[in-house]
């Protein structure tokens, strides 16, 4: 494997190297061939960064930050927390409180301290944490499909006049 020289890098070059000569060679005049970069054809199709972008940007962004939080405090409500033994019954060295006589251990920091705690989801409860948080997730996702088919609905029909919108085929 050799290796490039750095006089012969030149990192604005296109990453696919067109024909040097067009298939159809104009009657009169040099052939110019014009070597885009993505920036070059970004810039010349879609316009610098201006308002709009970065309000689009800024939105997106704030739409994710949310979206976060909510994940973010599953974790740690969801969360089993320490149990504390009171009396005969219960083992300090158990990993679980799974087997114990009722009343013989509390959580450590009162049943309020996670949503697990406070609805006893241990032992053979303990799916439910999984359901619930499958079942947000899956209405996340319901919910970004309804809201992505009501911005077509309004860009299609109230920016491109189409009559009839196609809102339910979306990819």
């Amino acid at each position: 494997m050799s290796a490039v020289p750095s006089s012969d890098l030149d990192l604005r070059s296109p990453l696919l190297s067109s024909a040097e000569e067009p298939a159809r060679k104009p009657e009169k005049g040099p052939v110019v061939v014009q070597k885009l970069t993505i920036d070059d054809m970004l810039q010349e199709h879609c316009g610098e960064f201006g308002t709009w972008q970065l309000r689009h940007f800024v939105l997106t962004c704030l739409a994710w930050a949310l979206e976060a939080f909510h994940t973010m405090v599953m974790i740690f409500a969801d969360r089993e927390p320490e149990f504390r033994c009171l009396g005969p019954g219960c083992d300090e060295m158990a990993k679980s409180v799974c087997g114990f006589e009722p009343g013989s251990w509390v959580w450590v920091g009162g049943a309020g301290s996670s949503t697990v705690a406070q609805w006893g989801l241990v032992c053979g409860e303990k799916y439910k944490v999984g359901l619930v948080q499958a079942v947000f997730f899956g209405g996340c996702m319901i919910g970004e499909h309804e809201f992505l088919s009501l911005l077509y609905f309004f860009f299609f029909f109230f920016r491109c006049n189409i009559s009839r919108p196609l809102i339910f085929f979306l990819p």
